[in-house]
């Protein structure tokens, strides 16, 4: 099990990487609505996240919040030792490159474009830097 102090240190990123997980979710919802017409229910927009090729660069990101949520909730094992793992898997996908890989072109792009995600990034990157420094009595 995740000991307290790291869950309580993950829960700022976790948050963070949400809100801009959701932000992007938003902005590629309404890119797909102008070629493709409107999203309906949010059960919709559910399958077409999972299903339609146009938001497939989004599940890496997807993949590591559902780790990052599977860490913190597991209580069966230990699952200290993830957490450095899970946050250079995020820090290395939330690294906008346009010679990135597929994830790391597109998330520049969308730094770009779209100031709902540039904001969000702007928060995730620093609840990502304080999570991964160290804390109060470390050496």
């Amino acid at each position: 099990m995740m000991h307290p102090d790291t869950t309580t240190r993950l829960q700022p990123v976790r948050h963070a990487v949400l809100d801009l997980h959701r932000a992007m979710l938003e902005a590629e919802r309404r890119a797909w609505q102008q070629l493709n017409g409107r999203v309906v229910t949010n059960a919709e927009m559910l399958q077409l996240t999972i299903h339609d090729p146009w938001f497939a660069w989004l599940r890496p990101l997807t993949s590591a919040l559902v780790a990052l949520d599977d860490a913190m909730m597991d209580r069966t094992v230990d699952t200290e030792a993830q957490a450095p793992v899970l946050m250079e898997t995020l820090a290395t996908l939330l690294h906008p490159d346009e010679s990135g890989n597929d994830f790391q072109q597109r998330y520049f792009e969308f730094l770009q474009r779209s100031p709902d995600v540039a904001v969000a990034h702007a928060v995730a990157a620093k609840a990502l830097a304080a999570a991964q420094s160290p804390g109060p009595g470390s050496r």
